[in-house]
């Protein structure tokens, strides 16, 4: 039933009379309204796709009772038209911890807020954990780094202030890990998002292939520990607070794409790597103008 002109609400019995059903796709509809409470009677469905409707209110409790699902993908239902706006709003519930069969959830594009619950670390089947573009707030729950069967992990376009927790080196599966544009703009300002030094801990997710942490506050020298992720594709740093030295990050063999621009490092006295613009992957280079760079576009 994906994408074929269903509107209106999902009616309130309607998991009553479905509760044997496995796999149920909805998404890319004109569905409003928010989730029926007789959600929690499917207790044998494993997929449930609403993405892309118009639906809103409460990511309800009794979600939590659907023990049996392993994709659950809610997210794009934030829009905004002449009936106001929409989208899954207020606080991801606790009770999602109990979902512990879940390997992709998927909640991106929505306005849900309030804090990650810590709940979200006793999901250990997880793969692929999509939260970007809501409005979560405050600290990371280090449970996270519990989860580790994760592959993806996307947080980008939040409103989190937050270090980044030495736990998330126990995350050994990780290959893609956004956080970036983590702001918040109130009257002109900014109060910025993931903030402190990184953990030395990322040194040990080899599995690492997309490091995004672009436009935050991230302080301190670029850490050499990056240098350890041998599977590394694309490092975005820029637009934080780092200085310099650039380490020797030319260990990272497979690298395409390495963006230091619009930080704090020192071109008076510090360069690129000659050994990082030579290596056989890479495709693009940035660093800001004064530092000398034999590699780097845009200046």
């Amino acid at each position: 039933l994906e994408g074929i002109g269903l509107f209106g609400t999902i009616p309130d019995n309607l998991f009553d009379s479905w509760a044997h059903l496995e796999f149920l796709y909805l998404n890319d509809n004109d569905l409003v309204g928010e989730l029926p409470r007789s959600i929690a009677n499917a207790k044998s469905l494993e997929v449930l796709w609403l993405g892309g409707n118009n639906l809103g209110g409460p990511i309800i409790s009794e979600i939590g009772a659907m023990t049996s699902l392993i994709d659950l993908s809610l997210e794009s239902n934030f829009r905004e038209d002449k009936g106001g706006k929409r989208g899954f709003i207020m606080t991801l519930p606790p009770e999602v911890g109990s979902l512990t069969s879940l390997e992709i959830l998927v909640l991106a594009d929505n306005a849900l807020s309030g804090s990650l619950p810590m709940q979200l670390g006793d999901l250990i089947s997880l793969r692929h954990l999509h939260l970007n573009s809501n409005f979560f707030e405050s600290q990371l729950p280090t449970a996270l780094g519990n989860l580790e069967m994760l592959e993806e992990m996307d947080l980008s376009f939040n409103w989190l202030s937050s270090t980044i927790p030495p736990e998330i080196g126990n995350m050994i599966s990780l290959q893609s890990l956004a956080m970036e544009s983590n702001y918040k703009d109130e009257n002109g300002y900014f109060s910025w998002g993931i903030h402190g030094k990184l953990p030395s801990e990322i040194g040990n997710i080899k599995n690492l292939r997309h490091l995004h942490l672009n436009d935050n506050y991230l302080s301190g020298s670029l850490m050499t520990e990056i240098g350890q992720l041998h599977l590394l594709e694309t490092l975005h740093l820029q637009n934080n607070f780092l200085v310099g030295p650039i380490p020797d990050y030319s260990t990272c063999v497979k690298l395409e794409e390495i963006f230091l621009e619009d930080n704090n490092v020192d071109g008076a006295l510090y360069s690129m790597p000659d050994r990082i613009c030579r290596l056989p992957e890479l495709e693009l280079a940035r660093v800001d103008c004064d530092v000398p760079c034999n590699c780097c576009r845009g200046c």
